[in-house]
């Protein structure tokens, strides 16, 4: 079976759909609490019942990342959230293709989404010695950016885009 034109820009800028299983607790006030992704698109929620037991919920799922439940969650009761989520939504990834073209422009949309929240990256390191980086990101996209857009040019060659026309203008 082929794949759709989503699944290819998602392969191409590898952002399958992974699964999330985790456990929280509740605080006996809120009925909706916020994941650590976005772009759930299906999941199932369970509260702690026992040693070795799990109450499936009628919890809801939404795309901002947030799971709801039907009333608040007992302070300290454990619940347990199941979800698949992926960097782009279904929809994000359908504005790519439109705007790029292709799988590849999308590829490169893609990209270039990702390099604008690099603005986001940060460095720091405390005086206790410990220390983040997330700032190597940005020379990654950059160069992934590169090589799609080489890419995107050789393909254009090949289906006789301008720079296909600009190079045989040279046999003239």
């Amino acid at each position: 079976m082929a794949l759709t034109t989503a699944q290819q820009v998602r392969l191409k800028i590898q952002d399958p759909p992974v699964i999330a299983d985790d456990v929280y607790h509740g605080d006996g006030r809120r009925s909706a609490y916020q994941m650590p992704h976005r772009n759930l698109s299906s999941g199932s929620a369970y509260v702690y019942a026992g040693p070795t037991a799990w109450s499936a919920t009628g919890a809801t799922f939404d795309a901002s990342g947030f799971v709801t439940f039907s009333g608040a969650i007992p302070e300290n009761t454990a619940f347990r959230a199941r979800y698949v989520h992926t960097t782009f939504s279904d929809d994000e990834i359908g504005h790519f293709t439109a705007v790029g073209g292709n799988v590849l422009g999308a590829a490169v949309e893609a990209v270039e989404a990702l390099m604008f929240d690099s603005l986001k990256r940060a460095r720091w390191a405390s005086p206790d010695g410990m220390s983040y980086d997330d700032t190597q990101a940005q020379n990654m996209l950059l160069r992934m950016h590169e090589k799609l857009q080489a890419e995107r040019a050789d393909d254009a060659v090949g289906q006789g885009g301008v720079q296909s026309w600009a190079l045989n203008q040279e046999n003239y």
